[in-house]
């Protein structure tokens, strides 16, 4: 299939990218089972690990994170789960977008694609920032889908995060070096990334051309009251 939404400002830039996230992939000392996808909006890339006789789990990475963000979480998740470590489609990483995301309803079906791609009628999920926030939107809409979740510090949901978007975006979207640097020192907040994944964040926020359209919303009491499945939120300032 040649009709692919490049998702990185140009292909050097693609290879750098590939190979921070490969090496923090390889040095988890773990089986991978990689998984491509083909959903309404494009090929997904997953991890699978875990032995395929344990209840499934499903990771949902934070904005220009990568599936890759969970390294240090995979080895010990993977003696209880089979996991399924997901990159977000539209976000620059391994899936393959063949089309603008534009509307949130894309993610449901998106979801639902993913699931039924993997045999899956329900799994538990843990999500951090923009996933976290999908994760709470698919709970909200097909709550047969989530058994139990857990939600790390979701983007917007609960409030709203224009700081966010004023720290990171700039860097995200000129590519601009000493942008990139800013946004990463703003996300760290006073807690640095391991090296090698503070050099696969920096290449992601320089090199990748998102084609995810959607922004995180914050949900009405109503709609929120509506959630019914176990959660655990892990949510504060530091």
């Amino acid at each position: 299939m040649d009709n692919y939404l490049t998702v990185f400002r140009n292909e050097s830039g693609k290879k750098l990218v590939f190979e921070a996230y490969d090496s923090i992939i390889n040095s988890i000392g773990i089986q991978f089972e990689e998984i491509y996808l083909p959903t309404r909006i494009g090929e997904t890339h997953i991890l699978a690990s875990g032995d395929r006789k344990n209840p499934p789990l499903v990771l949902i990475h934070a904005y220009y994170a990568s599936a890759a963000s969970w390294y240090k979480n995979l080895k010990l998740l993977s003696e209880y789960f089979r996991v399924y470590n997901v990159d977000i489609i539209g976000d620059p990483n391994k899936s393959k977008p063949i089309k603008l995301i534009r509307q949130l309803g894309d993610f449901l079906d998106w979801f639902d694609d993913v699931m039924d791609g993997l045999n899956l009628a329900n799994a538990d999920f843990i999500g951090n920032s923009v996933g976290a926030f999908h994760i709470a939107n698919l709970a909200l809409h097909s709550p047969d889908r989530v058994k139990k979740m857990v939600l790390i510090g979701p983007a917007a949901t609960f409030r709203q995060i224009m700081p966010f978007y004023l720290n990171t975006f700039p860097g995200g979207i000129t590519g601009w070096s000493f942008l990139v640097n800013h946004a990463i020192k703003w996300v760290e907040n006073g807690v640095e990334f391991d090296h090698e994944f503070k050099k696969l964040f920096f290449l992601l926020l320089k090199y990748g051309k998102a084609t995810n359209q959607v922004f995180p919303a914050v949900f009405k009491d109503h709609e929120l009251k509506k959630i019914k499945i176990p959660t655990l939120l892990i949510y504060g300032d530091k």
